[in-house]
């Protein structure tokens, strides 16, 4: 709050008597944002480059599709980053659900789902006409589907990486499918 004692019409920008030349204001005068002394000294340096920090939206979106939990926890410690949220769900008809009320970067599913497999999910999001049919998708891979990665490729999968899961591998292909994350020290 300005102090009672100082002149309305001292301001950093003068409105005295002469409008068109500012007036000059004792070292020791205040206004509603301190003493103009150090507003004046504040304008007339230069300003010291900032750290940018990472808006509430400068993440990747991952949604991951595991049945499994304890995968699950895996995959999200192994992706733990302040540049990566990650939403899961335990099916594919789950996952095309939450894909048409939510925007995403990355679907990682599991080739080997209840209710709608990680086939017809890929499937599916692939034939549909949305904005978000053509997601990178990275399947996860157990021994018994590993044949049947070729084929799943074909149908739209973008890439893929077996399980058990290994860090270095997963990583490597979520930072080729993402390369935004290259800096995020997963």
């Amino acid at each position: 709050m300005r102090s009672s004692h100082a002149k309305t019409t001292v301001w950093p920008l003068g409105g005295g008597q002469d409008a068109g030349k500012p007036e000059e204001a004792p070292e020791d005068a205040f206004d509603s944002f301190g003493p103009i002394s150090d507003i004046r000294r504040a304008l007339g340096k230069p300003t010291a480059a900032r750290p940018t920090f990472q808006g509430p939206h400068d993440f990747t979106r991952i949604l991951l599709a595991e049945h499994d939990s304890f995968d699950r926890r895996l995959l999200r410690v192994l992706l733990t980053s302040p540049r990566v949220t990650m939403i899961e769900v335990e099916d594919g008809q789950s996952a095309v659900d939450l894909l048409g009320l939510r925007e995403f970067d990355l679907l990682m599913i599991n080739l080997d789902l209840p209710q709608m497999t990680g086939e017809d999910t890929v499937r599916w999001i692939r034939r549909s006409r949305t904005p978000w049919a053509d997601i990178p998708i990275l399947g996860l891979a157990d021994e018994r589907r590993r044949r049947d990665v070729e084929r799943l490729m074909s149908l739209g999968l973008t890439d893929w990486t077996p399980k058990p899961v290994v860090r270095h591998d997963l990583i490597e292909k979520v930072v080729r499918l993402m390369p935004g994350l290259y800096d995020a020290r997963l």
